[in-house]
């Protein structure tokens, strides 16, 4: 019978059931904090001044904390005529109203709201040994984050929201018919943690074509950005992953260095052992492609390749998910997820087959 790991216990190897000391109350409010304003970027404010003149220039953060983002906003230069009155709630401490935003949020006024809301994963929540402290926010809702909690809490009792939240949001199944702007913040905005993060600003009209900003610079509109992870192919090849005897190696994972994207490989030339891939790798990994000769490998991968490239490029790389802040040249990290990874392997290999004599 396995035993009730302790409150404030986090699980680190579920094989050796190794776990360390955590700080459970901070986890479980799931609190990173913001102290820069680089987050405040032109068209963020371009935003922020639509939405004060026409909520009277209400403004309101339901995870306050130090307040730094009602400061952000009102003492910037080009904000601070339009805003009339700043509110905060917290769950704690006396900066501010005590209220817990993650049941009810306050707001008759139709404040603008600009937050940082709590992150924190329900099944992040059971690994780090906290879950009992964050249950009943779960319980009472279909999200699986607390950030998407506090984003409908939000959405429902303001017009405008203004939230910085973890950048997986992009590819999230989360509403997004409100939202009007997304920028990704490419430096690390938080004192303490390098989560990559995004600004989403959200209005009253449902418009499903929101923008995307990657800093200063407009990427498109965000469903043609995830159009590019549609399949496009007709044949549906085959393709087992995570076979440590396939002649196929991916790592699937930028690396740390810089100099190591993801990339298709042959298995020859792929430096991980195979004897370590598991059902359940999704980093490193050797797959197959049975359908296709062993002098055709090459031209498959090479045609992988050069279709994940493209889509890295067209979609300044927000096709996929972030990993792990930055690496040392200070370009975000990114990983392959393997149904995208599937969707290229079946449009290289309709290119290769459709040579065929």
């Amino acid at each position: 019978m396995s035993s009730i790991r302790p409150l404030g216990r986090m699980l680190v190897s579920k094989a050796k059931n190794k776990t360390v000391e955590i700080d459970a109350t901070k986890v479980s409010l799931g609190s990173f904090y913001t102290t820069q304003s680089t987050w405040l970027t032109p068209e963020i404010r371009k935003f922020l001044a639509k939405a004060l003149k026409a909520s009277n220039g209400l403004l309101l953060d339901p995870f306050a904390g130090d307040g730094h983002l009602l400061t952000a906003v009102s003492q910037d230069a080009e904000l601070t005529k339009l805003v009339s009155e700043t509110n905060g709630f917290d769950v704690q401490g006396s900066k501010w109203a005590i209220n817990d935003s993650l049941l009810k949020i306050p707001n008759p006024s139709k404040a603008v709201i600009v937050t940082n809301p709590p992150y924190l994963a329900n099944h992040s929540a059971r690994r780090k040994g906290v879950s009992s402290l964050v249950a009943k926010y779960f319980e009472n809702s279909t999200q699986t984050n607390l950030y998407k909690i506090a984003l409908d809490n939000a959405l429902a009792v303001s017009d405008y929201v203004v939230a910085i939240i973890p950048e997986t949001f992009l590819l999230s199944s989360f509403p997004k018919d409100r939202l009007e702007l997304a920028v990704v913040i490419q430096d690390e905005l938080f004192c303490d943690t390098d989560a990559p993060a995004l600004v989403a600003c959200f209005g009253k009209d449902l418009l499903e074509e929101a923008l995307v900003y990657t800093g200063q610079k407009l990427i498109g509109k965000l469903p043609e950005i995830l159009d590019l992870r549609k399949s496009s192919s007709q044949t549906k090849t085959k393709i087992l992953f995570n076979e440590p005897t396939g002649r196929i190696g991916l790592r699937a994972v930028d690396g740390s260095d810089g100099i190591s994207p993801i990339e298709f490989m042959p298995a020859a030339s792929f430096d991980y052992p195979a004897e370590s891939v598991v059902v359940s790798s999704r980093l490193m990994t050797y797959l197959e492609v049975p359908g296709i000769e062993d002098n055709k490998i090459q031209e498959l991968i090479s045609e992988a390749n050069l279709d994940l490239n493209s889509i890295r490029g067209a979609s300044s790389d927000l096709v996929l998910a972030p990993f792990k802040g930055n690496d040392k040249s200070g370009k975000r990290r990114r990983r392959l997820d393997y149904r995208l990874a599937r969707s290229i392997l079946n449009r290289a290999a309709d290119s290769v087959l459709s040579k065929r004599p």
